[in-house]
């Protein structure tokens, strides 16, 4: 009843927001009218991105449709109707299969597309689940076509929690404590640091477990250990707690370059990005791309301690959110391209400000228990910019907030797994055992 009731209250709450989404559109539209642009200059290339539903996606869409590429996004059935499929920036949408047993119909479609559609470049906008399939897939492209994604080996050593702190620590880089847990037995006889902390994390990404950070040990802790699926085939990580500042980067490399760099706050459930300036964290980024070589797209999580001393925690290779933080700088794509000058390299600029989600931040600030609270999320949203919402493009806004989301709440039920939260940022629902 609990859950019909939630599902109930935010399909009336989009809906009940969506009439006025529905006259912002109206209102864009009729501006753009005013200040089409004519004649756009095309560059003769053709780009493939998946990932149609995040927010990511969408931002590489525009900076590539900026450059004059034809621009062909995929994605599966569920996100049918998510926002970038109605972007000015995108020339066509193309469903395609969900990744089932093998992945094999999922990769094969990606082939036939980049064959069919002549694509010169393929930018996977993945998921934790999709990354190793698009790398997967890799070998078999057409030869025109570069994949802009590290190998298959690459991106499993990366997704490892514990395998990514081995190899960092193999390149000569800071890090923390790290054990591989692959049974109940091997963590509850572990022989704790007294003097640490730690937290037990799962490797494969997982949307639910990934936000309880307990430390170890703690009251009860046996108890709560012999609950979780850990074993040979769901293994988990024991990470030392490290206390500080957490942030998070996105880096674009070619060859080992850094060739496009974020970095930002983060948290557990981020949704506000602003740039950083921490020298010592590039310099960890710089370092560890360089030796690890390579071309496609990494980001990491770290926590800066009281000493300066930075410590990853884990890394995805795969886009980053922060990547909205070009929205002002859409030449940045260039980033991506093979003939991009060598010593090009990118940073969000100061007028970049920074992103948020305008349903994320109007929960926090209906929610917000005081005056200064309530004034600091009001000023964020009032100075910041919506990541999503672009006078010259603003379907995606109004697709995805209430058309897309509400369509999943709508198809969840039929397949019996509740739904914890909204996560209107990567456009999906969050539930127990999600990608």
């Amino acid at each position: 009843m609990k859950s019909l009731l939630k599902t109930i209250g935010v399909l009336f709450i989009l809906g009940l927001f969506g009439i006025p989404a529905v006259f912002l559109v109206l209102l864009s539209l009729l501006k753009a009218e005013f200040s089409r642009e004519k004649n756009k200059k095309r560059s003769g290339r053709t780009v493939l991105l998946t990932g149609g539903k995040m927010t990511k996606c969408l931002q590489l869409a525009r900076m590539f449709h900026d450059s004059g590429d034809r621009v062909i996004v995929a994605e599966t059935s569920l996100y049918k109707w998510c926002g970038t499929r109605f972007s000015n920036a995108v020339d066509q949408f193309i469903i395609i299969p969900e990744i089932e047993s093998d992945g094999q119909s999922y990769q094969r479609a990606l082939i036939d597309i980049a064959q069919r559609e002549q694509v010169d470049l393929f930018v996977p906008v993945a998921s934790p689940k999709s990354a190793v399939y698009d790398a997967n897939a890799k070998p078999d492209f057409p030869d025109h076509t570069e994949v802009f994604h590290f190998d298959a080996d690459i991106v499993k050593r990366l997704d490892d929690k514990h395998q990514f702190i081995e190899l960092s620590r193999s390149f000569g880089l800071s890090t923390p404590e790290s054990f591989h847990i692959d049974s109940h037995e091997s963590l509850l006889s572990h022989q704790f640091n007294p003097t640490k902390k730690y937290i037990l994390k799962k490797i494969d990404y997982d949307p639910v477990y990934r936000m309880d950070l307990r430390t170890l040990p703690h009251d009860g802790w046996e108890d709560r250990v012999r609950s979780l699926p850990i074993g040979a085939q769901e293994p988990w990580v024991l990470q030392e707690f490290i206390e500080g500042k957490e942030v998070c980067t996105h880096t674009t490399t070619r060859d080992g370059n850094l060739n496009l760099y974020i970095c930002s706050n983060s948290s557990p459930f981020q949704v506000n990005y602003e740039m950083l300036d921490l020298p010592n964290v590039k310099e960890w980024v710089r370092s560890f791309v360089a030796k690890l070589g390579g071309t496609g797209q990494i980001s990491f999580d770290f926590i800066i301690t009281k000493d300066h001393r930075v410590m990853p925690i884990e890394c995805n290779p795969r886009t980053h959110s922060a990547i909205t933080l070009f929205h002002n700088q859409l030449d940045a794509v260039s980033a991506y391209y093979t003939s991009a000058n060598a010593s090009q390299r990118f940073i969000p600029n100061k007028r970049a400000g920074h992103t948020f989600w305008f349903y994320h931040e109007l929960y926090r600030l209906v929610t917000s228990k005081s005056r200064k609270q309530f004034l600091v999320l009001w000023n964020r949203m009032v100075t910041g910019k919506e990541a999503v919402f672009e006078w010259n493009d603003a379907l995606p806004f109004l697709f995805n907030n209430h058309v897309s989301i509400p369509y999943q709440i709508i198809k969840r039920p039929l397949k019996n797994v509740a739904w914890e939260k909204i996560d209107f940022n990567i456009g999906k629902l969050i539930y127990q055992g999600g990608d």
